[in-house]
This record gives C-alpha cells, sequence and structure tokens, in this order.
C-alpha cells in the first residue's frame, strides 16, 4: 500500500478536475492506497485564491516530509492552472518520491502559443522531467508530443460511476440539456440560436442549461430570443440535482470549440442519453458519430439543427445510441476499470 498525494482544485470548486477527484476519492483506490489531498485553487477572489496557494505549498512540504510519500499526482487544466502547479512539481522534486503529472487542460494548446519562452521552456521541462504525464486521449497525447517529445505519456481517460436507472424519461416534449461552462468556449450561446430556430419550426422541446460562467450573458440572451418559457437554467447542481436533470434527458448536446475529455459527456451517456458534440479533444472516443450520437464541426449551427431535429423526431435512434453509449461507459470509462489502472500506474512507478 502506497501513500499517494493528490494536488489538485479543492473538491467544492466547480469544475471537471473537481469532479474526476471526487471520484478517485471515492473509487476502490483508497482500499489499495492512502490518499492524501492537497488543495491548490478554491473559488473565490484573487486574494483568497493566493492565501490558498501559499497554504496549499506549506501543507504539501508538511505530507512530503512527515508522510513518507511515495507518489505525489498533481492534476492541472489549462495554462494558469500550470503556473500555480509548477512550483509544487519543483517542491515534490526535492523529495525522493515519484511525480505524476496529470493533464486535464481544455484549451491549453492556444494559450501555450501566447506563453513567453520562459514560461514555454518551463512547460517542457515540467512535461518530461516528471516521472509519468497522464493525458485524458490519444488527440491529447498527440498534442502534448508536439510540445515535450521525451515526456513519458501514458493515456488515461475519465470516468464515472454507472447509476441505476429505474425511472422512464417523460415522452410527451424532447428534453434538451447541457451542463458545463457558460461561454462561448462550450458552444452554450450557439445552441441557444439552435433552439430558437427549432422553437419557431414548431418542436415541441425544452431545453435545460446547467453550470457556471457567464450566467448574466445567458439569461440576457434567453430573454432577447425570447426563450423564458422553454429554456431552464439551472445553476451549478449537485450531484442530486444533476441526477435527476440527467433521468429527464432525451438528448445531450455540448457543441464545444475545445474540450479535454468532458465529464457531462461521461455522465450523460452512463444515463443512456444520446450525445451531440463536436470532434474536439476526446469527444469522438466518446461519440462516436451515428453510434452513440452525432458530431458536427463547431460552429456549425446547421448541422446541429439537423442532428437535433432527427433525433428529436425519431425516438428509435434516441433509445439505441443511448443504449451503445453507456455499453461504451461500463466496458471503458468506468470508475472501476479506471481506478484499477491508476493503482497499477502507482504500484508501477
Amino acid at each position: 500500500m502506497k501513500n499517494i498525494l493528490y494536488i489538485s482544485p479543492s473538491p467544492r470548486v466547480k469544475g471537471g478536475i473537481s469532479t474526476v477527484i471526487k471520484g478517485y476519492l471515492t473509487s476502490n483506490l483508497g482500499k489499495h492506497h492512502n490518499l492524501y489531498l492537497v488543495a491548490s485553487h478554491v473559488d473565490g477572489p484573487k486574494w483568497l485564491k493566493l492565501i490558498k496557494g501559499v497554504v496549499g505549498l506549506v501543507e504539501t512540504f508538511y505530507y512530503l516530509a512527515y508522510k513518507n510519500i511515495n507518489v505525489v499526482h498533481i492534476h492541472a487544466g489549462d495554462t494558469i492552472s500550470f503556473k500555480r502547479k509548477f512550483y509544487y512539481a519543483k517542491l515534490a522534486s526535492v523529495f525522493s518520491c515519484k511525480v505524476i503529472y496529470h493533464h486535464h487542460g481544455a484549451a491549453f494548446m492556444p494559450q501555450y502559443k501566447t506563453l513567453s519562452k520562459k514560461w514555454k521552456n518551463r512547460v517542457k521541462r515540467i512535461f518530461e522531467g516528471v516521472d509519468l504525464l497522464i493525458c485524458l486521449s490519444n488527440n491529447w497525447r498527440n498534442n502534448i508530443r508536439r510540445i515535450a517529445p521525451n515526456a513519458n505519456i501514458k493515456v488515461i481517460p475519465n470516468s464515472v460511476t454507472l447509476p441505476k436507472l429505474d425511472r422512464e424519461k417523460p415522452n410527451s416534449v424532447a428534453r434538451l440539456s447541457f451542463l458545463g461552462l457558460i461561454g462561448d468556449r462550450k458552444g452554450v450561446f450557439d445552441l441557444l440560436k439552435v433552439f430558437k430556430r427549432l422553437i419557431n419550426d414548431g418542436y415541441n422541446v425544452r431545453l435545460s442549461i446547467a453550470g457556471n460562467g457567464e450566467t448574466k450573458r445567458l439569461i440576457n440572451e434567453v430573454e432577447e430570443l425570447e426563450l423564458c418559457d422553454s429554456v431552464q437554467y439551472c445553476g451549478w447542481l449537485g450531484d442530486k440535482e444533476k441526477d435527476l436533470l440527467l433521468r429527464k434527458t432525451d438528448i445531450f448536446v455540448l457543441p464545444s470549440y475545445a474540450e479535454g475529455m468532458p465529464m457531462s459527456i461521461l455522465e450523460a451517456m452512463a444515463y443512456c442519453i444520446p450525445v451531440i458534440s463536436t470532434p474536439v479533444g476526446g469527444i469522438p472516443e466518446l461519440v462516436l458519430d451515428g453510434e452513440t450520437g452525432f458530431l458536427i464541426k463547431p460552429g456549425d449551427q446547421g448541422a446541429l439543427y439537423q442532428s437535433l431535429t432527427r433525433l428529436i423526431q425519431n425516438k428509435n435512434p434516441r433509445k439505441e445510441f443511448g443504449n451503445r453509449g453507456r455499453e461504451l461507459i461500463r466496458t471503458k470509462y468506468n470508475i472501476d476499470l479506471i481506478s484499477e489502472k491508476l493503482s497499477i500506474v502507482y504500484n508501477s512507478l
């Protein structure tokens, strides 16, 4: 049994990495290893984030100095997250423990291009210097290879727990759902425009949107498009509220421009829901076009409309896509399978 120290955003932070961490902490990993967590980031004002970052470094030093840590498992997202985790990685390298850098960043590549030469060198040095760099998909492994060709990379996807499906979805209305950061990157405003077209064309549909981000912009857009009667903004959902929403969802939509491997798609597929999304990041490994859902080009509102109408009008493909998607989750993206892979990784280092 090894001592594993996670460096990650607080599980209370609203985001995909926190969802991943909560999954690991409640999985079978805890039966095989001693898991510790240092929160490097919290939601809130800048001063609070700064204090948490400093406190996190102090806590990390304590664990490394007094808890006989075998593996430091660093979870990071985009370039701002990398800059925070850089100092944790440097601190961990001082002690005789193995270091894993787990890359979750969705928009990392375009952000990387804007970094200074000093920070680009630091990215390369960390990526190639850690004992193992974990990517979420083959697509992201190829991206990282362009930055750090000598990095020791392993692909381990995100994962979810399969829920028990004991409730029927309503049939009278086609219910669409979007879960994620409210902003241009996730394509939610493209979805609103397409949804307005569906309403104008007489389709009996409802749309639920949940997440944080540009919420005022979203509410204003819904009002301007006169969609208040058919679009519900749910805010950030806890696990119970999310469960209730997904059990009522007929079609899940995430028309993103950039992604890692969205937890929201994994969750939707686990609930037997067909998915309409885009071929970015690790999504094509989840959403198999014409098998578990439809893939469209980012920003292609015409294709999004066509894909939605096909699933709205035909319940059989929705059921078939949903069943195939849940089976894919069960066989490849189940938390039990992924935690076992991680345990093997920890023992092999």
